[in-house]
């Protein structure tokens, strides 16, 4: 389970349900201060999108978001919701790949994606996905609710092997930045305070991208067609206190055909 001991494990689902059972928001909570970003190719077709918010302490699902460690997934029922919808909600761990980027490429094909050139990686880390919850899971989740007259049902989903993103770690002359590749394009960035971030809308190399910024992090996130396939890569270039024209300069020196 993740490095976790059962019996920890167990007891921090049960801490996570008590706590959430105990909160039940009003319908309007879910219009909280955020701002919901998707990024569409030249035809309209949505690429990625980025939701950009802050944790509530009345909300049941950011209760169990917030505690979830690296490498964890959980499948999430609120009864309260009004719907019989099951969430998936990960924090994917990033893990360090012993392998030369080709390599990582090759298993995580169709991917192949230009990276930065003027700039060094000194270290390459992968993202491994989960299974996804099954319609019979599903089932057995809403039916528990029902039953037993439960708000929040949690259930834990299966880490696997697959890649779903990579995380690539640079030096330029002084600095360093991050640059991560997503082959999942639906992103929840949670911020402190929403007054106290940028968000700015733009282009990189004629696509549809946001800038985010705040007292310690820059970060640009935007999405490429991978050629031949019908599938996208969600870039992100992630900085600390740096600065927004030297994070877009990377960005636009990434050679794109």
């Amino acid at each position: 389970m993740n490095h976790f001991e059962n019996v920890g494990e167990e007891a921090w689902i049960n801490r996570m349900k008590s706590k959430a059972e105990t909160i039940l928001p009003p319908a309007q909570l879910k219009r909280k201060i955020m701002e919901q970003i998707e990024m569409r190719n030249g035809n309209g077709e949505v690429l990625a999108s980025v939701r950009v918010d802050t944790f509530q302490p009345d909300d049941p699902m950011d209760a169990i978001i917030q505690q979830l460690k690296p490498g964890m997934g959980k499948a999430i029922y609120i009864a309260a919701q009004g719907d019989r919808t099951v969430s998936q909600q990960t924090n994917y761990a990033a893990v360090l790949w012993p392998h030369s980027l080709e390599q990582l490429f090759e298993e995580a094909a169709p991917w192949n994606p230009p990276l930065p050139v003027e700039a060094e990686i000194r270290r390459i880390e992968v993202y491994y996905g989960f299974d996804d919850v099954t319609e019979e899971e599903i089932e057995e989740m809403i039916a528990e609710s029902e039953q037993q007259s439960k708000p929040v049902v949690v259930r834990d989903l299966r880490p696997n092997k697959n890649i779903v993103g990579a995380r690539l770690l640079y030096d330029q002359a002084d600095r360093n930045f991050e640059c991560r590749l997503f082959g999942t394009t639906k992103s929840r960035i949670h911020v402190p305070d929403m007054e106290q971030q940028t968000i700015e809308r733009l282009l990189i190399h004629g696509q549809e991208a946001v800038y985010l910024q705040n007292d310690e992090v820059r970060q640009l996130i935007w999405a490429m067609e991978v050629p031949q396939t019908s599938r996208a890569v969600q870039y992100e270039l992630r900085a600390e206190h740096s600065d927004r024209e030297w994070l877009l300069h990377i960005a636009n020196t990434i050679p794109f055909a």
